[in-house]
Order: structure tokens, then sequence, then C-alpha cells
């Protein structure tokens, strides 16, 4: 019987390790691009997890409702449904595409000369995709290759003996293939339902749109008295500010009074006018009005993506009718004091050492955040991404595979939170329980924050900053 369970397995990793090959056979031999979906914004054409086959074809070929893959001016590859060709100079070709999910285009044109178009889809077959090209795969082929090994010692000739030949040329196909895909990993494409600032369980991503910070200043009143100007920051390119308007103590509306696509980078800023009309015109009566925004990204599907959190400010309109700038309740203040935005360390022993260091001798990243009203909470998601594969922090276990990133977790802070006054708190990334660091491998480290401050308002301020150990 155990004879026959362990068959069965060698058996189902052989047929694992012959898709692995065939793939990597059909990428170098036949020119086929294997592409992992990890969105839905081709949906329901091709779901989330679903594994597309591409081939490389010249621009001029490419017609609409083909479905391409491309690398936007980000870097990062897209794959979408083409909607409009425009012939441009020499060979090249301007593409618009669009998710089928999505209730627009995508917001930039590819200018291309060539590009990989999807001509096959298998569902789900992406997440498999994906573990055959991680360390896993690798340890399993490993494993495999030690049973061949085991099964060459077995005597010839015994039913065991013949058994033991069929197992080893599965054991053997198993463990070429599944050495072969560790090695080739699958690209990954997305469907414009991600940014930057990205969290992923296991590869399949899921999106959260952050907010936009404020400017400075971040009111002033203009002059005649019949608008004001908000200040903010680019939170991302891909999302658009989203402004809604009520008296003070009432509701929002359903609907926004201004949705803009401010141009420009990561922290560009951006002036925002509110005018009297969008208070209700000459109806408006004299007091205080609530002027909400939030994030919401370009091009999402029928039910918008919005940020969770929102930035708020109170304008008045006097008794005399002008509109003035009121009270603005700002988010908490965050530092990040090791590791720094960019930093890059040249082993884990040296980042170690860097954390020990500026952290009261604690291996993990640290900082402070700090609001006139207190601190209620800090948040943090530590994701690694090494040896292909992304994972994030839990002081309880690690950095498990099976485990996604779309749990955001406390972290230790001094003084105990909530806190009621100004002063500062010490926040870091917790240590497992047995004193092991995250930071204890090399990798790609991303590191969200989130802090939510004490007021009734319970304002939150959201950070993302990006490292390297070598």
């Amino acid at each position: 019987m155990l004879s026959l369970v362990g068959n069965t397995v060698l058996w189902v990793a052989a047929v694992l390790g012959a898709i692995s090959l065939v793939l990597g056979l059909a990428t170098v031999v036949a020119g086929v691009q294997p592409l992992v979906f990890r969105s839905s914004s081709m949906a329901p054409a091709i779901e989330a997890g679903a594994l597309g086959l591409a081939r490389t074809v010249d621009a001029d070929e490419v017609k609409v409702d083909d479905i391409v893959s491309v690398t936007n001016t980000d870097g990062i590859r897209v794959t979408h449904r083409v909607v409009k060709v425009t012939t441009g100079a020499g060979d090249q070709v301007s593409l618009t595409l669009q998710g089928d999910a999505n209730r627009g285009p995508d917001e930039e044109p590819y200018l291309v000369t060539e590009v990989d178009r999807v001509f096959f889809d298998v569902p789900y077959l992406g997440y498999l995709a994906n573990w055959l090209s991680s360390p896993w795969a690798m340890f399993a082929a490993g494993l495999l290759v030690a049973l061949v090994i085991a099964n060459l010692w077995r005597r010839p000739g015994s039913d065991t003996g013949r058994r033991a030949k069929g197992g080893s040329a599965a054991a053997t196909v198993a463990a070429v293939g599944l050495a072969a895909a560790s090695l080739m990993p699958v690209p990954r494409t997305e469907a414009f339902f991600t940014d930057p600032a990205m969290f992923e369980a296991g590869q399949i991503h899921a999106h959260l749109v952050r907010i936009f910070d404020w400017g400075s200043p971040v009111c002033s009143t203009d002059a005649g008295g019949n608008s004001v100007t908000l200040r903010t920051l680019v939170a991302s390119p891909r999302y658009q500010q989203v402004w809604y308007v009520a008296p003070e103590g009432q509701p929002l509306p359903a609907t926004p009074v201004l949705r803009i696509s401010p141009p420009g980078p990561l922290d560009t800023p951006v002036a925002t006018q509110i005018t009297r009309t969008m208070l209700g015109g000459a109806a408006a009566t004299a007091g205080n009005y609530q002027v909400v925004g939030r994030s919401e990204l370009k091009g999402s599907g029928t039910t918008p993506w919005f940020s969770e959190s929102t930035r708020s400010a109170t304008v008045s309109i006097t008794s005399g009718g002008a509109l003035q700038c009121g009270t603005v309740n700002l988010p908490p203040a965050i530092v990040f004091t090791t590791p720094p935005n960019g930093a890059t360390y040249t082993s884990p022993s040296a980042a170690l050492a860097a954390t020990r260091a500026s952290c009261a001798q604690n291996a993990a990243p640290c900082g402070t955040a700090t609001d006139s009203d207190g601190i209620l909470r800090v948040e943090y998601r530590l994701q690694r991404n090494n040896f292909w594969l992304n994972r994030c922090w839990d002081p309880d276990s690690g950095y498990p595979i099976f485990i996604g990133c779309g749990t955001w977790r406390p972290a230790s802070v001094t003084p105990a939170v909530p806190t009621s006054v100004a002063t500062p708190v010490s926040w870091r990334v917790p240590l497992m329980a047995n004193g092991t660091s995250p930071l204890a491998e090399s990798g790609t480290y991303t590191l969200y924050l989130r802090v939510t401050d004490n007021s009734a308002a319970r304002t939150v301020s959201e950070r993302t900053i990006q490292f390297t150990i070598g």
C-alpha cells in the first residue's frame, strides 16, 4: 500500500515535471512566452491566477481585439485587449489597450515595434507555475533525485526492482522538470489593478489604494472670497483625486463634486480649487462645510477602487458670503530612522549592525510617529523578495510561503498606544520570540507603514520605503 502511494506521488510529480519541461522547451525552441496573470481586470476572459501563452509578433500584425502583453513606463508588464491601433513612424505602432473589466482604456498608449500576443490561456495554472518557479520546487527536485539514487540500489529482476525502475523513471522526469522550472521563473503580468504600493498573497496581487498627502500650505483663501485652494501631493500617477462636499455634521453625498487626474510623479504638488458653487452656490448658507478627498485608481473596474483613508478640511462661508479656509486635521508625521528609503546593505550582517546601532539594539526597522492628537495605532507590512518569491514578515512564523501579505500587523511601540499628546511614539518591526530578525536574509525589502491618529476623525498616514540587502 505504501509502495502504491509512493509511486502515485512520483507519477504526479512526473506530470508536473513534464509540464515544466514542455513550458521550458516551448520558451526556448518555439519562442512561446508563458505569463502568469496576477489580477482580474481581464475578467471574465482571463481571471487572476491563469497561465497565458504568448508569442512575439511584429506590431503591424496586431489587430483590434487581440490580447497583447507590453511593458509600461514604470517597467511593469501589462496584458490587456487592443481597442485601437494607430500607425506610427517607421515600424512603430501606437496601441491603446483596455482591460475587459475596466471602465476605460489605459492612461498611456504604447508605442511598440513588436509585442507578445496571447494565443492561449488556462485558468488556475498560473498558481502552479508560481510554485514551480519557487525554491520549494528545487527542494522537491532534490528529494526526487535522492529517490532515484535509492531506487538504483534496489535488486534488479525482482518485483520490487521492476516497480523501482518505473518509479525511477517518474522521479527522473519530475526532478529534471522541477529543477528546470525553478531555474526559469515564469514572468508575471499585471492587468493594471496594481501600482508600486502593492501587497502580494503568494504571487497573486491585491491592490491597496493609498491616500494622498497634504502639501504646504494646506489651504489658502483666494482673492475675492469666492474660492479656496487646497494643496496636496500626488500619491501615485495611477490615481486620481475625488472630492466631496457637505455641510459640517451631515453625511457626504455619493457623487463627488470634483474628480481630477493630477499629472506628474510621486509627491508632485497639486492645487485644487474649491468654489462656492461646489458648496451650493447662492443657496449655500453661512456656516462650516467639510471637504473630503480620497484617491481612486484610474481605470478600475465597474466598482471603483478607492483609498480606505481620506483627507478632510473645513471651509466656511462667512455672514458676508465670503468663502474662507477653516481647520485641517493633519495626518500623523512618520519618520523612518533605519533603514532609510533606498538604502543598500552589502550583507545581512551589515543590515543587522546598522539597525542595532540606530534602533536600541533591535535588529529590525524602526522610526517614530507624531501627531498633535496622539497616536491610536501603528501597523506595518514588511515584504521580502528573494529567490523569485515575495513573502511577508510574521513575527510568529518568519516569512511563511503559504500565508499572504493581506494583513496589517501591529508594530512594537513605546510608549504604549493609544496616546493623547504630541509626544513622539517610537515604533519598530517586531522580532520573533527567539530573537530572529526580519533582516537576516538577502533580498529586496518593501516596508509599508500605516499610522492612525487619536482624533475623532481617525486621520491616517501611509508611507512606503524600499531597501536592499545583498
